[in-house]
């Protein structure tokens, strides 16, 4: 380089970050000593691109301690490089040194790549500290960091999680003022947290905006819907909802149809669960002793009020009843 005139720090600094993204940070230190010799003195330019090549090298522990002799020298390290340190530390799971990168860097309006900062997040949700990543978020903002839809749904799911159920409302409110679009996960996390308040409405309300959208809730999201439905006896909300997913076997089990079925039957709606217990004995499922109970002693009871039985109605009850007693082993 100085054969051909090249001697200022910012030509070094490209070569020696070329090196250390394509060839090897022993290759760049060997080119750090030969500028060094040249008399050209490193800069911040020269430590960000060896930072980088310590992190693709695996060795984020030296990369940290170039970032800290940065520090002493009050630089501000580039984004790109800043992003490849972090993600680094978080392969090492060394996500307290990572935050604090993070808060340094993002104080001087310096923006973390996206995708290394929802998996910044993740880590620290995964650790339990959700009140650290709400902070992160709420600094993203000024840092002109990116939060997307993953970044929300990530802390409501702690949030969740953590029996903070109201604030993951605050966090929805959150999500859409930034624009991002909620998909099935963030309905799924809504409604679980909304039957966890025991607010049936709203629980009825997100489950119909998610069919709307053609989305589907998991089944852990449907037990606590329809449980929180029941249990208020408010089923009849999303009756004609019921039907888009009764048919899709995949999302559906037992458990679910005995929680229709008897929450149906309780609000006055018989052929809609006698029409539930059809499709569960066709699929092979055995209705559950709450359901048993209550549905051959409804039949008895309306029997006995007629003071008669026919024939048919006797051969009839017999064969739901025999279909009952043998899938229950009886």
């Amino acid at each position: 380089m100085s054969e051909r005139g090249i001697a200022d720090c910012d030509s070094w600094n490209s070569l020696i970050r070329w090196i250390c993204e394509n060839m090897g940070i022993n290759k760049a230190y060997e080119l750090l000593g030969r500028m060094i010799v040249m008399s050209v003195v490193p800069d911040c330019g020269t430590y960000a691109a060896l930072v980088i090549g310590n992190c693709k090298s695996n060795k984020c522990e030296d990369a940290l301690e170039l970032f800290y002799y940065t520090l002493s020298k009050f630089w501000v390290l580039d984004s790109i490089c800043y992003s490849r340190l972090v993600e680094g530390l978080g392969r090492l799971e060394k996500i307290k040194e990572a935050v604090e990168i993070y808060y340094y860097m993002s104080k001087r309006g310096c923006p973390l790549e996206v995708t290394t900062f929802n998996m910044l997040i993740k880590a620290v949700c995964d650790f339990g500290k959700v009140d650290e990543a709400v902070k992160m978020r709420s600094l993203a903002y000024y840092s002109g960091t990116s939060c997307t839809s993953f970044t929300y749904t990530t802390i409501m799911l702690a949030l969740h999680k953590s029996e903070r159920p109201k604030d993951v409302l605050v966090m929805l409110s959150q999500m859409l003022i930034g624009g991002c679009a909620a998909y099935a996960e963030v309905y799924c996390i809504l409604i679980r947290s909304m039957s966890t308040l025991n607010r049936f409405k709203d629980c009825a309300l997100f489950f119909k905006l998610m069919l709307n959208e053609g989305l589907m809730p998991d089944l852990e999201t449907m037990h606590d819907l329809f449980s929180c439905l029941t249990n208020n006896s408010q089923l009849h909300l999303v009756l004609k909802d019921i039907d888009k997913i009764i048919l899709r076997r995949e999302i559906l089990d037992s458990a679910v149809f005995n929680l229709l079925i008897n929450g149906l039957w309780k609000e006055g709606c018989e052929s809609d669960a006698r029409i539930l217990l059809d499709l569960m004995l066709e699929r092979g499922w055995v209705p559950d002793a709450t359901t048993h109970t209550l549905l051959i002693g409804s039949n008895v009871n309306e029997l006995t009020s007629r003071g008669t039985v026919t024939h048919e109605n006797s051969m009839e009850q017999d064969n739901v009843s025999n279909i009952l007693a043998v899938g229950l082993g009886k």
